[in-house]
C-alpha cells in the first residue's frame, strides 16, 4: 500500500513539472539555452568587455521568437607583411603588417517566415543587418617571437579599428623589431595574434513603415593566430683575433698589424681594412688590402703609425672596420669593431746604442788591426829587405 502511494505522488509530480516545462515559451527556452552557450567560453566574454566594452550575451530586447534569419559566416584576418621579409642581422627595423579581412557571407537560413507585409519589411531589415556579421570590429594585433629567437619586437598591441568583410578591406599595423647582432643566418617564426569582436546575430521589432523599428545584436569573440616569417641573410661577418704593434711615444713610422677572421656565412671579397686614429696617433698609410676572405678564413693588415711624444703609457683602443663586397657584388660595409694596441715607453739613446757598441768596438779594432797589418808590412818588412839587397856580394 505504502509502495503504491509513493508510486502516485511521484507520477503526480511528474506530471506537474511536465505541464510547467510546457507552459514556458518556446523563446524563453531558447534564450535560456543560447545565454548558456554563450558563458561556455569566459575568456571570450572577458576579452570581448576589456576590449570593446561590449558584453557577450544578448541585448535586453532580443527576443528569438521574432528572429527571421540566422547567418553563417564569420570574420577572416590575414596577415602578411607588406615589402622585404629578408633583413641584416644587427637591424632595427619597422615592420608593416597588413591585416586583410577576407570574411565571407557562406549562407544563411530562415528561422520563420514573415506572416505579412509588416513582417516583410522588418525581416528585410533584419537581413541588411545579419550580413555585417562578417566584419571585425575593435581588431587588437599582437606581435611576439617565440622564447630563444634571436627576434626582439620592442612594440606592444596595436589598434587597428574595424575592418568591413566580403570586400578585402585592409589595415596596417607596424611592429618595432630587432634582430641580434649574432643572430645565425636563416627563416625565422613571428607569431601574430589578433582579437576583435563581431555581430553574432540581429533582431528587429517594430513598424518598418512607421520609422518605429527597434535592432537589438548579439555580439561575440573572435581570435585568431598565425604565423609570419622574415629571414636573416647570410652575410660575411669579422672579428679581431689579434692585435701586435711596436708602438712607442716619440716614434714615427711604427707598425701597427690586425688580424681579422670572417666568421660569417658569405665569403668576402676585395676586402680593404680601414683604421680610425685620434690623438695620441696619426697616419698616413690607414688601410690595409685584405682581398678575399672565405668564412672561417684570417688574414692580416697590415698599418704603419705615427705616435705623439707627449703619449701616455697605456693601451688605447683603435677603431677598424672592413669594407668588402658580398656574393651579389655589393658594396657592404662591416661593423665598427676596436683594436687594442699599447704604447710602450720611448727607449733611451743609451739603451737604444748599447747594441751596436760591441759591434762598432770590434769594426775600430779590426781597423786598428788592419793598419797595423799595413805599417808594418810597409815599414819594417819593406826596409829589411831593402838592406838585404844594398849588401855587397862576396
Amino acid at each position: 500500500m505504502n509502495i503504491t502511494k509513493m508510486t502516485l505522488v511521484a507520477l503526480l509530480i511528474l506530471v506537474a513539472l511536465t505541464s510547467l516545462v510546457a507552459s514556458l515559451p518556446a523563446d524563453e527556452l531558447r534564450a535560456s539555452q543560447h545565454r548558456n552557450d554563450t558563458h561556455m567560453s569566459p575568456a571570450a566574454s572577458i576579452h570581448t568587455t576589456t576590449a570593446a566594452g561590449l558584453p557577450d550575451h544578448l541585448s535586453p530586447g532580443f527576443t528569438f521568437s521574432k528572429n527571421f534569419y540566422d547567418v553563417h559566416g564569420l570574420p577572416n584576418l590575414t596577415a602578411s607583411i607588406v615589402g622585404d621579409e629578408k633583413f641584416d642581422r644587427g637591424d632595427e627595423v619597422t615592420l608593416p603588417i597588413d591585416l586583410i579581412n577576407r570574411g565571407v557571407v557562406l549562407g544563411f537560413e530562415s528561422d520563420r517566415m514573415p506572416d505579412d507585409d509588416e513582417e516583410i519589411d522588418l525581416a528585410s531589415m533584419e537581413l541588411g543587418y545579419e550580413l555585417q556579421q562578417v566584419n571585425a570590429i575593435g581588431i587588437t594585433a599582437m606581435l611576439v617571437a617565440p622564447e630563444g629567437s634571436p627576434i626582439e619586437v620592442k612594440s606592444g598591441p596595436q589598434q587597428a579599428g574595424s575592418i568591413k568583410g566580403d570586400k578585402g578591406a585592409r589595415k596596417t599595423v607596424r611592429f618595432n623589431i630587432e634582430i641580434d647582432e649574432n643572430a645565425p643566418a636563416g627563416t625565422y617564426p613571428l607569431i601574430l595574434a589578433t582579437s576583435c569582436i563581431y555581430q553574432k546575430n540581429a533582431q528587429v521589432s517594430g513598424n518598418v513603415s512607421e520609422s518605429r523599428a527597434d535592432v537589438n545584436l548579439w555580439y561575440d569573440a573572435l581570435n585568431q593566430t598565425q604565423v609570419l616569417y622574415i629571414t636573416v641573410e647570410k652575410l660575411a661577418d669579422f672579428e679581431i683575433v689579434n692585435v701586435s704593434s711596436n708602438l712607442r711615444a716619440g716614434e714615427d713610422d711604427r707598425v701597427l698589424s690586425i688580424t681579422y677572421r670572417n666568421t660569417g656565412e658569405e665569403t668576402a671579397t676585395e676586402a680593404v681594412a680601414r683604421i680610425s686614429v685620434t690623438d695620441p696617433f696619426s697616419s698616413t698609410d690607414d688601410q690595409a688590402y685584405l682581398g678575399t676572405l672565405a668564412p672561417g678564413e684570417s688574414v692580416t693588415g697590415t698599418f704603419v703609425i705615427d705616435t705623439d711624444s707627449y703619449a701616455a703609457i697605456k693601451p688605447y683602443g683603435i677603431d677598424t672596420e672592413i669594407r668588402f663586397k658580398d656574393a651579389a657584388g655589393d658594396l657592404k660595409v662591416s661593423e665598427s669593431m676596436t683594436a687594442t694596441a699599447t704604447i710602450e715607453p720611448l727607449v733611451p739613446t743609451s739603451k737604444k746604442v748599447k747594441p751596436y757598441i760591441l759591434p762598432i768596438m770590434l769594426l775600430i779594432l779590426l781597423v786598428l788591426v788592419a793598419i797595423g797589418v799595413r805599417y808594418y808590412l810597409k815599414n819594417v818588412a819593406g826596409n829589411r829587405n831593402a838592406q838585404r839587397t844594398d849588401e855587397p856580394d862576396d
